[in-house]
C-alpha cells in the first residue's frame, strides 16, 4: 500500500487529500472543520480526517506533498516589493511576519501538523502543476489539453499544456504581475464585494447590467490573440499596496470603489457585465490556443478563474473541443488533491486507467454520518423528528414537501469536497415557485436578493430544459447553459426592464432556477454518483412533472457549508428552513416548540399566551384588539402592532420617580438603529460584528423564550428572534418599539413580538422565561435594585438572568467629559471616543450624545454591589461582562451560561481600576449574568403579584379612574 497526501496551505482554502494506491480515498477543507471560511490556516483538522478515513496515522504515509514552492513565491514577492520600493513598504511590513513566522518554514510547519510522526522527505510542486494535475488526472480523458487559470502561483498566472496517459506537460505560462484572476478580483474589490470570495457575487451580478465598460477595460490591458495579455499597472495597486486598484482607476470608472454596505447601483451592475464580458473572451481565446498547440479534442481545467462557470459554458458551446472536464475543487483547495496524484502519476510512474464518470467519485470525498450518531444528537437536543428508515417512502415524504412549497435542508452522505454543494449538503426547493429565489436568498442564506441558484435536473431530462446535448454531463455545477427557449415565459411589453427590476419579471417554468439573461448554472444528476439524493428528484419528477430542483449550498451565507449533524440542526434552527433531514431523521419547523400558527408576521402571539394584567396579575381576556383586564375591566390596546401595557408604578415618591421623566426622553429621542436599507442580511452582519450579540446567539438554546426588558429599538430582540426562539421586546418609549416593530413586519419575523411596559410592574406571568435580558436601562430607573428584584421572578428556575449597568469608576471620563460639555455648550465632540469614528452616521452621533451626556438620569454600580444584589435575590453568579477577575475571559466563542469564578473583593477593585481607562472608550458599561436555581431556591417573590394585588384590588377609586 501506498499513501500520499496532498497538503494546500496558507494562502486561501486550505486543504488536504489523501490518495491510497492511486485512488482518491478523501479530501477536505479546513473550513468545514474550523468554521472559518476560507480558513487558510494549515490544515490540521483535515489531515486528521483523512488519516482517520484511511485508517492510518501518519507515520503510515508514505510521501507528504505541498501544492506549491514557497521559496519561489517568496522570490516573487521579494522582487514585487523591490520594483515597487518605497511604494509598497506598508504592505511588506504586514506580509512579512507570516512568511518570517510560517511559510518560510514549511518543513516545521508540515511535522508540527503532522504531530512529528513522519519522517519522510516532502515533496513540492509548482502552483500549477498542482492545478494542471487535479484537472487532468481524475478526468475521464486518457489525453486531453489542459488550461488553468488563478490569481498567481509562484511567478505563474496561467499555463497551457496537456495531458497523456499518466503525465502532464506544461507548455507555456503568463506570469505575475498581469493576471486574469487578479483583474477579476481587481472589479470584485471595486464593485464593494471581498476579494478571493467575492467573485461568485460579481458573476452573479453581471446579467443585471448592459457591458457598457467594455472600452475602459480594454485600456487596462493589451490583449493577443492567444488570450495573453499584459496590464497597465498604473490603473492597479495590489503589487505595492492594501487595495486592489489605483486612484485613477477610480477616474476612468466613474468615481471610488462601492462601500461594502452601500447599495448596489446600476453602475457595479454594468461593471459586472463587462468585466465578466472580458473574462469570458479571454477564456475562449486561451481555449483555442491550447486547442492550436495540441490538437486534442478534449480540455481539462483547473484553478479559481475555472469556478466561472458563466465561460466554462461559453467555452464548451463555442470553443474548439468536444469534450471538457473542470476539477470541482477548482481553487487552491483542489491543489492538495494535484500534488497527491502528481506524486502518484508523474513522479512514481504509476499508470492510471480513466473511468468513463471520472474518477473523482461525484466529489463526494469528505465525512459522512450515519443514523445512529444523528439520532444520538438529536436526542440529546430534545428535537422533534420523524424517523423514516425506508429510502422510498423518505424521499416520497420530502419530494411532497418540496412540492408543497417547503424549502428542505439536505444532509446526506460523504460531504462535497469543493465549494459547490452537489446533493449530500445542500438546500432544495421547488423551481417552479416564483417567490422561492428571494426567499431563499433573503430568509434562508441572508444574502443579496440577486444571486442565482442551479438546477439540479434528471441527467437523461436535462437537454429538455437546457441548451446542452444528450449526453453532455455537468455532475459538479461548473457549467452555464441557456434555458431551452419551449421553457421560457417573456415579460409583458412597455419600457425596457433594467436593474434589480428585471428579478420580478417572468422568466421560465423554471422561475427560481433563471437566472436574468435566461441562463442557469446547471447540475446534471446520475445514479452512480448521486444515489439517493437522484432518488429524491425522481420522486419530485413523479408528482409534479418537472424533473428539476433548486440546489444550493447548506450554510448560511456568512459561513462554510455545513459539516456536522450540529451544523446542520443549528443552520435549520436560525433561519427559515423549513424542513431539515437529516439521513433518514426528518424535522419540521412548525413541530419545534418555538413555532406556533398563524405562521404569519402579521398575526404574531408570541406574548400574548403568557400576558397578565400589570395592575392585578389576573389573566387577560382578548377580544377585539383589546386585552381586557379581569379585576379593573381596564382595555389595554394596540398601537401600530404594539400591546400598550404601561401601568405606573408604586413605591417610589413623586420626587425620586424619573420613569415619566426618562420615557420623554426617549419617546424624543429614540436611538435610530436602523437605516433606510437595512435587511435581515444587514442586521445579522450588524450583530456579528460584535462578539456580546453573537455570544448570547451562541449561548441562547433554540426554542428558549427570552425577555429583552429595555429593548430600545428592538435591534437586539429582532436579531435573536431570526433564530427559533421566541423573543419578547419591551420598552416604555412606543416610538422606539415602533422603529422595531416597522423592521419585523416588513422583514417577515414572526418569533418576535414588541410590548409597551413598565419594568416595575411587567406584564407576565411568573417564570415564564428562560432568559431575561436588561442591558441597559436599570441605570436609568429611580431604584435598579428594585427593578432586579421585579424582573427575577420572570426567570424559569434553571434560566438566566443578564443585567447591564454603568460602572462607577468605568464611569469616570464620561462623567468629566459631560463636565466639559456643560462648560463649552455642548462643543468639541470630538473629544469622545465614539463620535471621532468616522462610519458613525450623524443621527447615530446625535442619540449617542443626547444618551451619554444629555440623559435626564443616570446611576453607577459597583461589581460588589451588584453581588449583593444577586445574594439577596438567591440568582447564583455565573460570570461579569468584562471579567470580574483579573485573568479575564474572551467572548470570542464561549458560551455566556458557563460559569466563571467570582472571585474577591481585591479582584473587583483592580478590574474597575482598570475600567477607568476601558470606559473611556466604551462608556463604562459592564455586565453581570447570573442563574436562578431550579428547585427549592427559596428566591423572595418581589413581585407585585406577591405583596400588591391584594391592595390593588380594594381601590375601586383606582380602577375607576382607570375606566
Amino acid at each position: 500500500m501506498t499513501a500520499i497526501l496532498g497538503i494546500s496551505a496558507f494562502y486561501h482554502d486550505s486543504a488536504a487529500a489523501l490518495v491510497v494506491d492511486g485512488e482518491i480515498v478523501a479530501a477536505a477543507q479546513e473550513e468545514r472543520f474550523t468554521r472559518k471560511k476560507h480558513d487558510y490556516n494549515f490544515p490540521v483538522k483535515a489531515i486528521e480526517y483523512c488519516l482517520r478515513e484511511a485508517g492510518i496515522t501518519a507515520d503510515q504515509l508514505d510521501y507528504v506533498g505541498f501544492y506549491d514552492k514557497p521559496i519561489l513565491k517568496f522570490d516573487r514577492l521579494l522582487e514585487t516589493y523591490l520594483a515597487y520600493a518605497p511604494a509598497g513598504f506598508q504592505s511588506f511590513l504586514q506580509a512579512m511576519p507570516l512568511w518570517l513566522r510560517q511559510k518560510l518554514h514549511l518543513p516545521r510547519e508540515m511535522d508540527r501538523g503532522l504531530g512529528g510522526k513522519f519522517k519522510k522527505r516532502y515533496i513540492f510542486t509548482e502552483h500549477h502543476e498542482s492545478h494542471a494535475a487535479s484537472a487532468f488526472f481524475p478526468s475521464p480523458f486518457e489525453e486531453a489539453a489542459i488550461l488553468t487559470v488563478d490569481g498567481v502561483g509562484e511567478w505563474a498566472t496561467a499555463s497551457v499544456g496537456f495531458g497523456r496517459g499518466n503525465k502532464i506537460t506544461l507548455t507555456h505560462e503568463q506570469r505575475f504581475p498581469h493576471s486574469l484572476g487578479l483583474l477579476y478580483s481587481a472589479f470584485t474589490y471595486f464593485t464593494g464585494f471581498t476579494v478571493n470570495s467575492g467573485e461568485y457575487k460579481l458573476m452573479g451580478l453581471a446579467p443585471y447590467g448592459k457591458p457598457l465598460y467594455i472600452n475602459q477595460i480594454m485600456k487596462l490591458i493589451d490583449l493577443k490573440d492567444d488570450g495573453s495579455f499584459r496590464m497597465d499597472m498604473s490603473y492597479f495597486n495590489y503589487c505595492q499596496g492594501l487595495t486592489m486598484t489605483s486612484r485613477k482607476f477610480d477616474q476612468l470608472f466613474d468615481g471610488p470603489p462601492r462601500n461594502a454596505e452601500s447599495p448596489i447601483t446600476q453602475r457595479e451592475m454594468d461593471i459586472a457585465a463587462s468585466i465578466q464580458k472580458v473574462t469570458e473572451d479571454i477564456m475562449l481565446r486561451c481555449a483555442r490556443f491550447a486547442h492550436q498547440q495540441t490538437g486534442m479534442k478534449n480540455i481539462c481545467l483547473a484553478g479559481g478563474v475555472a469556478l466561472n462557470c458563466v465561460a466554462n459554458g461559453k467555452i464548451l458551446r463555442e470553443g474548439p473541443f468536444e469534450n471538457i472536464w473542470i476539477q470541482p475543487a477548482a481553487g487552491d483547495a483542489g491543489g492538495a488533491l494535484g500534488v497527491a496524484l502528481f506524486i502518484w502519476h508523474q513522479l512514481l510512474d504509476q499508470p492510471r486507467t480513466p473511468q468513463p464518470r471520472d474518477q473523482q467519485y461525484g466529489s463526494l470525498l469528505g465525512p459522512a454520518y450515519d443514523d445512529v450518531q444523528i439520532r444520538s444528537f438529536l436526542d440529546a437536543q430534545r428535537a422533534i423528528y420523524e424517523f423514516i428508515p425506508d429510502d422510498d417512502a423518505l424521499c416520497e415524504r420530502v419530494a411532497q414537501a418540496i412540492a408543497d412549497g417547503k424549502v428542505v435542508g439536505w444532509f446526506q452522505g460523504r460531504m462535497e469536497f469543493g465549494p459547490r454543494a452537489l446533493g449530500s449538503r445542500s438546500i432544495i426547493g421547488d423551481p417552479r415557485n416564483p417567490d422561492m429565489q428571494t426567499i431563499i436568498n433573503l430568509k434562508v442564506k441572508f444574502r443579496e436578493g440577486f444571486r442565482p441558484f442551479a438546477p439540479a435536473v434528471l441527467e437523461e431530462h436535462c437537454p429538455e430544459y437546457f441548451e446542452m446535448k444528450r449526453g453532455e454531463e455537468s455532475p459538479y455545477m461548473l457549467l452555464v447553459a441557456p434555458v431551452q427557449e419551449s421553457k421560457r415565459v417573456r415579460g409583458g411589453g412597455g419600457a425596457e426592464v433594467v436593474g434589480i427590476d428585471k428579478l420580478k419579471q417572468p422568466r421560465s417554468v423554471v422561475q427560481a432556477i433563471t437566472h436574468v439573461d435566461y441562463s442557469a448554472r446547471v447540475q446534471t444528476v446520475d445514479r452512480e454518483r448521486h444515489g439517493l439524493y437522484r432518488r429524491l428528484i425522481e420522486k419530485f419528477y413523479h408528482k409534479t412533472g418537472c424533473p428539476v430542483i433548486v440546489n444550493t449550498s447548506f450554510n448560511l451565507g456568512w459561513e462554510p457549508i455545513v459539516n456536522l449533524p450540529k451544523e446542520a440542526f443549528d443552520t435549520f434552527m436560525s433561519c427559515e428552513l423549513d424542513v431539515l433531514v437529516l439521513g433518514h431523521c426528518v424535522l419540521f419547523k412548525q413541530a419545534q416548540p418555538a413555532v406556533f400558527p398563524p405562521f404569519s408576521s402579521d398575526q404574531i402571539r408570541v406574548a400574548e399566551p403568557i400576558m397578565r394584567c400589570p395592575c392585578h396579575g389576573q389573566r387577560l381576556r382578548f377580544e377585539n384588539s383589546a386585552a381586557i383586564c379581569a379585576v379593573s375591566g381596564h382595555r389595554f390596546v394596540k398601537t401600530d402592532g404594539i400591546w400598550q401595557m404601561f401601568w405606573p408604578h408604586e413605591g417610589i415618591t413623586e420626587k425620586s420617580d424619573v420613569t415619566e421623566m426618562v420615557k420623554a426622553f426617549y419617546e424624543e429621542t429614540p436611538f435610530p438603529n436602523y437605516d433606510d436599507h437595512d435587511t435581515l442580511r444587514s442586521l445579522i452582519e450588524k450583530a456579528r460584528r460584535g462578539m456580546y450579540a453573537q455570544a448570547l446567539d451562541r449561548s441562547i438554546a433554540y426554542n428558549s423564550t427570552v425577555l429583552e426588558v429595555g429593548c430600545g429599538t428592538g435591534q437586539l430582540s429582532n436579531f435573536l428572534g431570526i433564530g427559533c426562539r421566541r423573543v419578547v421586546g419591551t420598552d416604555m418609549c412606543l416610538n422606539s418599539l415602533r422603529l422595531g416593530e416597522t423592521f419585523r413586519r416588513e422583514q417577515g419575523i414572526t418569533r418576535t413580538q414588541f410590548v409597551q411596559m413598565n419594568l416595575f410592574r411587567p406584564c407576565f406571568e411568573p417564570e415564564q422565561f428562560d432568559v431575561v435580558l436588561c442591558n441597559g436601562v436599570l441605570h436609568h430607573t429611580a431604584d435598579p435594585k428594585d427593578g432586579f428584584m421585579g424582573l427575577v421572578p420572570l426567570v424559569k428556575p434553571g434560566g438566566h438572568i443578564i443585567i447591564g449597568l454603568y460602572n462607577r469608576y468605568g464611569r469616570l471620563m464620561t462623567d468629566l467629559r459631560r463636565n466639559i460639555f456643560q462648560l463649552i455648550g455642548g462643543k468639541a465632540k470630538w473629544i469622545d471616543p465614539i463620535l471621532r469614528r468616522e462610519k458613525i452616521s450623524q443621527a447615530k452621533q446625535k442619540a449617542w450624545f443626547a444618551d451619554q451626556y444629555r440623559h435626564p438620569h443616570e446611576s453607577k454600580h459597583t461589581i460588589d454591589e451588584v453581588l449583593g444584589w444577586f445574594e439577596e435575590a438567591e440568582v447564583q453568579f455565573v460570570r461579569g461582562i468584562p471579567s470580574v477577575t483579573s485573568e479575564g475571559n474572551s467572548l470570542d466563542k464561549c458560551d455566556l451560561f458557563n460559569s466563571q469564578p467570582v472571585g474577591t473583593a481585591l479582584d473587583h477593585i483592580l478590574v474597575q481600576l482598570r475600567q477607568i481607562a476601558a470606559g473611556n472608550r466604551e462608556g463604562g458599561f459592564f455586565l453581570m449574568i447570573g442563574r436562578r436555581p431550579k428547585a427549592g431556591s427559596g428566591v423572595p417573590d418581589r413581585s407585585w403579584h406577591a405583596d400588591k394585588a391584594t391592595a390593588a384590588a380594594d381601590r375601586p377609586k383606582e380602577i375607576g379612574a382607570w375606566r
